[in-house]
């Protein structure tokens, strides 16, 4: 039997406030990367930082929520 602990998160992608974006970033942002699908590209942001902080990704609920553990 395993003696890790791990903690647990959920995160909400529905919008960009969610993720700790608030309008007037989320608007540049949007012109910044008007030429892609903006909202994957600050999902993919936001997803490679919580990697570094050392979360890993368990699943998702559609296209909304993804979870992720990390040891403690």
């Amino acid at each position: 039997m395993s003696d890790s602990k791990w903690e647990y998160k959920i995160v909400d992608y529905s919008n960009s406030t969610s993720t700790g974006y608030s309008n007037p970033q989320t608007e540049e942002f949007k012109e910044k990367h008007k030429d892609k699908d903006w909202k994957i590209e600050m999902r993919n942001i936001k997803v490679n930082k919580l990697g570094q902080d050392g979360w890993e990704m368990v699943g998702m609920n559609g296209n909304n929520e993804i979870y992720y553990k990390r040891k403690i």
